[in-house]
This record gives C-alpha cells, structure tokens and sequence, in this order.
C-alpha cells in the first residue's frame, strides 16, 4: 500500500522490514596541546636546584642502550695472567732422554780383572755387624701391669660403684614412699575388728558337728582353723607394739 506508514504500536508485517538508521557522527580525535617528548628539566617542580634526572628521569631516548652495547662471548671471563718461567724448578726424578743427535761413546775396553778384584774386596771387607736379639725380660717394666689397664679399671670400677649407689638411693626413696605408719586411732581399730572377726569365725567354728564323716565338713574345719590361726597372728603383731609400719602396694 504506498504511503502506508504504520506506527511501531500497531501490528503490521511492515513492522518487520528494517528501517533507515542515521550514523552517529564520530568525534574528532583528541589530542593533547603539550608536546609528547618533551626534556624533564623544564619542570623544577619546586625545586631551586634540579639535579640531573631527580625528578623525571633522564629525556625520551636517554635510557635506550645502543646497539653496539651487547654481552659478547667470553667477556665475563675471568682474565689469567701471560705465563712464565717458574720461580722454583721442578727437580728431575730421571735423567733426561739422550737427544738423536746425541752419538754414544764407543769402543771403550777395560784391562780390569773382575773376578780377582772381587775376590780380594771379599777378604779385606769385615763381617757385617749383626744386631743383637732384644730380650725383652730385660726390660725394667716387665711383668708389670699397664698404666692405661690401671686407669681403665678403675675408672670401670667408678662407674660401677656410681651406678650401684644411683640405683639403691632410687630404691630406698621408692621403699619409703610407699610405707606409712599406721595411727594410734587406726591400730585400735584394727585390733578391734580383728577380735570381732575372731569370735565370729570362733562361733562357726564351735557349731560344726563332731562327726567329720564327709570331705566338705572336713574342709570347712581346716578353713576355720587356718582363718583363727591367721587372725590371732595379727592380733599378737598389733599388740606387741604401739608402732605400725604399713607397707602400700
């Protein structure tokens, strides 16, 4: 339908045709009224007295290396001084090999009887001094016990005696640690629970039938009596003195 414009609120398949956008205009490029390379040295920045690359730095281009500053090869090694002659010679173990054009003497020849010359060296020469065999029995320390065994043991004998000593005063401290003594009050006590149990075992004792015709009552009686036993033991202990040394386990 031309001429047909509908509004975007209204439903339409025109709607869906893309419409004309206008373009942005593009800003103009910014750029800055200040030089971009410019010398740190114009700006003092309140300092009277500006030292030479103290507030910037150095100028644009100063800091870059130039091309023919490079790490070579070989530059950081050490340098060794020219060598010399030695202060000192070696000294010669052997004598030196004779040189090619060194020529041997030759043809030399001696009159000299060797077999008589020998013969007589032999006879005039005097025997050969053996050394005499050492008897060590004469010696003025013989038989006698080493100094160093002397120290030796008894150093061992020390150490003994300290180890003996530590391990009995641990054991006498452990012995009296666990003894205490028994009060006046206790004792009494004891010794009356003791007669109490007395007659009480005492009693059950007196009641058991004469006749001691089967193992159980024969036992019973053994039990009594070592139980009576036992007690008048305690009971004789406690009243023999006013001291009790009681042992904890």
């Amino acid at each position: 339908m031309p001429g047909y414009n509908p509004s975007p609120e209204q439903e339409s398949i025109y709607n869906l045709i893309p419409r004309y956008q206008a373009p942005t205009p593009k800003q103009a490029l910014y750029r800055s009224k200040h030089k971009g390379k410019i010398d740190p040295k114009q700006y003092e920045m309140g300092v009277k007295k500006v030292q030479p690359a103290a507030t910037f730095g150095h100028p644009y281009g100063m800091n870059s290396t130039s091309p023919d500053q490079f790490l070579k090869s070989h530059a950081q090694e050490p340098l060794l001084p020219e060598p010399h002659k030695p202060s000192t010679e070696k000294m010669r173990l052997k004598a030196p090999v004779p040189l090619n054009t060194e020529v041997p003497t030759m043809g030399l020849h001696s009159n000299k009887n060797f077999v008589t010359t020998n013969a007589i060296q032999a006879i005039l020469s005097k025997p050969k001094q053996m050394p005499e065999d050492f008897r060590w029995t004469l010696k003025p320390e013989f038989g006698e016990v080493p100094q160093y065994l002397i120290k030796n043991k008894k150093q061992i004998a020390d150490e003994k005696a300290s180890v003996e000593e530590h391990v009995r005063l641990h054991q006498q401290q452990d012995h009296d640690a666990h003894i205490t003594q028994m009060s006046e009050g206790e004792r009494q006590q004891l010794l009356h629970d003791l007669k109490t149990k007395w007659a009480t075992v005492n009693t059950a004792y007196q009641k058991l039938p004469f006749s001691l015709d089967t193992p159980a009552k024969m036992n019973r009686k053994e039990t009594f009596e070592k139980q009576l036993t036992e007690i008048e033991k305690d009971v004789q202990l406690l009243e023999h003195g006013s001291t009790v040394l009681v042992l904890q386990d």
